[in-house]
């Protein structure tokens, strides 16, 4: 009988567990990210909880709330928000318990709010002002309009939307279609000068205007760089500014002057508001719901959140601020429901803070206990090996930390860590490494005697290497040195007497492809932009191949309609063998990258600037030789083989939107037959 007894419970127990799970799996509505390996997003443990909501009750019943902005005043424990649908600015306490209301009457269209010990300013953009009331009474203090100062310039718009302050009372504010950048006023209203202007973008359209056009011309074109669309302080008095279109560099960090000193290495495009806590981390919501949080230096640390498609507490329909508070609280205004919802630090990100707290503060051993329980719990947290790495190095094992830098992806510590082991080993190597140089010059030295005074001795070497270099297509391919020296006397010779051959041009076609592979897996880990995990071979063979080829095809089509006298034979061989110093070179410099730093950066990029340059000159050279052009006729024929190419990819991208959409047709078709047969 007690069997049954058993059985039963554990049945309760089973159907308690099977209706408990969705619960508890969807209590937090979303999924948070981080930053993995090669800048992909990783999942990661949940960093916040929504813990509750803060109602925007609105005045009028008959009007649905429609906050715009919020500040908070965390000691007296108030939110300010302002409210556009009734026309005011709402006081709730961070309980949500309704105060008071300020600017009922006054204000049109509040969109922006920000406050200092004093005072609480306001940007309405329905009246083209900023209203200062004090926060002792919210006495309606002053009114500022758009100033009278000539600098600010007749045509500049003043629709103040958003605004932050600083510690002296200076303003900042979000001017809407002022691409000057932020406007900075003082507390009477008059303008001190523009700050966080962004940059124009160039696109292809601004660059061909660029070529073509006369300075009148590109006035009537002029581009305007977008205006920035948020803007936030941090407890230093350093701005941040956000540009909500921005493809790029979308929350900047401003200096004290004013120029942009940082942005997130993680660019989302759609932010529309940003915070900082007392450690400077960054805190970003935008247009899809997404929280991001990033530390002082720009790291991604969490991502969390999404479009609200079922209503529940934590997701955002229509977010437009966000604050954090000290403890870490966040707290995201959403304008569609008319609410701000709160969230909770869990144990894991209280874990993460903490140990960005360390690093920040340069205590990397403090830290590192910290930093290796949160790789226990999520092994793809990169941060966390970029502040082991710092740790190690302040050990002086730099073997540990040039490992651990190269797990970061930190290229600028992989150096660092890479420069003391490399001055290590030559401390402890350099005696040898002196012996060496002399043994190899004297082997020099002592050949050239023995060449000059007894040429006997060294004739069987010299007899055996003459027999292999006397063999057609090693001597063909030997002749890339004459390339190397004077391209247009080795297109001669390749035209007129066959120096070389289309066998051995295939051969330095074959090394070519070899070499954008071996630019893959030998260039050294700091000057190497593409990973051996992520690079398809294939690809960068097919692409090479194609490309190289395409360009000879289109450089022959083109010189034939221009008088040109080369033909397709001679292209394709002396276009290969004219990039001879590439062909010679590259290679050498991928082996001599793996043992540089960014210390001798400059000394490396100089080179494969002569290298790429050298190959230029000696293509153009071979045009002019192989077509027998003059110089001008030269540049013309590139222009117009560029041209030609660029129009062959067009073609190839059409063609293959047309078979996609031709084999898809069919595809479905043949689907649809099948289904209903």
């Amino acid at each position: 009988m007690k069997r049954w007894y058993i059985v039963i419970a554990i049945l309760v127990l089973a159907t308690i567990t099977v209706f408990a799970m969705p619960s508890i799996a969807f209590a937090v509505p979303y999924s948070t990210e981080t930053i993995g390996p090669e800048g992909s997003v990783v999942p990661t443990q949940t960093a916040y909880t929504p813990v509750g909501k803060i109602a925007i009750t609105n005045s009028e019943a008959d009007k649905r709330p429609a906050p715009e902005d919020m500040a908070i005043d965390e000691d007296a424990g108030l939110v300010y928000v302002a409210e556009s649908s009734s026309q005011c600015v709402v006081v709730l306490t961070l309980d949500g318990e309704r105060k008071q209301v300020i600017g009922k009457g006054t204000l049109n269209r509040p969109t922006g709010v920000a406050l200092d010990d004093e005072r609480l300013f306001v940007a309405d953009r329905g009246s083209n002002k900023i209203y200062v009331y004090s926060k002792d009474g919210y006495v309606l203090q002053k009114e500022i309009t758009k100033p009278t100062n000539p600098l600010v310039g007749a045509d500049t718009p003043f629709v103040p939307t958003k605004l932050t302050v600083d510690s002296r009372g200076n303003l900042y504010v979000v001017s809407e279609g002022c691409s000057s950048g932020l406007m900075q006023l003082n507390l009477d209203g008059e303008f001190i000068g523009y700050v966080g202007a962004n940059e124009t973008q160039a696109t292809f359209q601004s660059l061909l205007q660029d070529l073509f056009f006369s300075e009148e011309q590109k006035s009537t074109f002029l581009a305007a760089p977008r205006s920035p669309t948020n803007v936030a302080i941090n407890s230093r008095g350093l701005i941040y500014t956000v540009t909500n279109t921005a493809s790029r560099n979308a929350v900047k960090k401003l200096n004290t002057l004013g120029n942009a000193i940082m942005s997130p290495a993680v660019n989302y495009a759609r932010t529309v508001a940003v915070s900082i806590d007392e450690a400077e981390n960054i805190y970003s919501v935008d247009n899809d719901g997404n929280i991001a949080v990033f530390d002082s230096y720009g790291d991604l640390l969490f991502r969390f959140g999404g479009k609200d498609v079922d209503e529940r507490l934590g997701s955002l329909s229509n977010p437009v601020a966000i604050e954090v508070l000290k403890d870490g609280t966040i707290i995201a205004l959403d304008k569609q429901y008319g609410m701000a919802v709160v969230y909770e630090r869990t144990e894991f990100a209280d874990k993460v803070f903490e140990a960005v707290g360390y690093y920040k503060d340069g205590l990397y051993l403090e830290g590192e206990r910290l930093w290796k329980d949160i790789l226990q719990l999520n092994s793809s947290f990169i941060v966390s090996y970029k502040a082991l790495a710092r740790a190690s190095m302040k050990r002086g094992d730099y073997e540990t930390a040039l490992r651990q830098f190269k797990l970061a992806e930190d290229k600028q510590g992989y150096s660092e860590a890479y420069w003391e082991i490399r001055n290590d080993w030559l401390q402890k190597n350099v005696g040898w490494i002196v012996a060496v140089l002399l043994v190899l010059v004297a082997i020099v030295v002592v050949w050239k005697i023995i060449d000059k005074k007894k040429p006997k001795l060294l004739a069987p070497i010299k007899n055996g290497v003459g027999k292999v270099t006397n063999v057609k297509i090693v001597r063909e391919l030997l002749y890339t040195k004459s390339f190397f020296k004077s391209a247009p006397e080795a297109v001669y010779q390749t035209k007129y007497h066959n120096a070389t051959s289309i066998w051995s041009a295939l051969v330095l076609y074959v090394w070519f492809i070899i070499l954008q592979l071996l630019d893959v897996l030998v260039t050294g880990y700091l000057f190497n932009n593409n990973s051996v995990y992520s690079s398809n071979a294939l690809r960068i063979v097919l692409t090479s191949t194609a490309v190289l080829f395409a360009l000879v095809l289109c450089n022959y089509f083109v010189s034939t309609v221009t008088d040109g006298e080369g033909k397709l034979k001679y292209c394709f061989i002396t276009f290969i063998y004219a990039l001879a110093p590439y062909l010679i070179l590259a290679l050498p410099m991928f082996i001599i990258s793996r043992f540089l730093t960014y210390n001798e950066q400059i000394i490396y990029d100089l080179l494969m600037i002569v290298i790429y340059g050298w190959s230029a000159v000696c293509v153009f050279r071979t045009i002019m030789e192989l077509h027998d052009y003059t110089f001008w006729q030269a540049i013309k024929n590139i222009i117009l083989t560029l041209f030609a190419f660029l129009m062959a990819i067009l073609f190839v991208i059409v063609l293959r939107m047309l078979l996609t959409q031709f084999f898809g047709y069919f595809a479905s078709l043949f689907r649809e037959i099948f289904t209903h047969a």
